[in-house]
């Protein structure tokens, strides 16, 4: 027997992702715990994307930025400091978009000021993005310091 259930926060929201005919399967029932956390991680990958492009640009300038060091050839710390900046981005976005998808289902129930959550998050995007281009500009402008020096 499969588990179904209908899922009302992007139904009621005004990004449309999927009709309300469909339904989503939470649990098959021959599913490890462990693959089934891995579906719904890209399902949730997948649907962040498809919400905000700027999700989008985020992968697609992080994977030029790493393309960008493997033709720079720079170090293994390096190397470290990029793909954790990389990662840190893109959650801190993903978190974003959750929060914005919480403030839309569930603003009728909180108070007023409800926005200043969306500030809040908006201003840790902000901060992350900033941090990962001083990193970015750290490693590169050293790097190409170096190449024509």
């Amino acid at each position: 027997m499969k588990v179904k259930f209908r899922y009302p926060l992007f139904r009621l929201t005004k990004i449309m992702l999927t009709p309300p005919s469909q339904e989503m399967h939470i649990i098959k029932p021959g599913r490890a715990p462990w693959r089934q956390r891995l579906v719904d991680a890209e399902t949730g990958f997948r649907l962040g994307l498809r919400t905000d492009s700027t999700l989008f640009v985020y992968v697609l300038l992080g994977s030029m930025t790493l393309v960008s060091g493997a033709v720079l050839g720079i170090e293994k710390l390096e190397w470290v400091a990029l793909v954790l900046t990389f990662g840190l981005t893109l959650s801190v976005e993903l978190f974003h978009q959750l929060l914005k998808f919480l403030v839309q289902e569930f603003k009728h129930h909180l108070r007023k000021d409800i926005h200043q959550m969306l500030r809040l998050g908006t201003a840790a995007c902000l901060a992350t993005n900033i941090a990962a281009a001083i990193v970015v500009a750290i490693i590169f402008g050293s790097r190409i310091w170096h190449l024509f020096s």
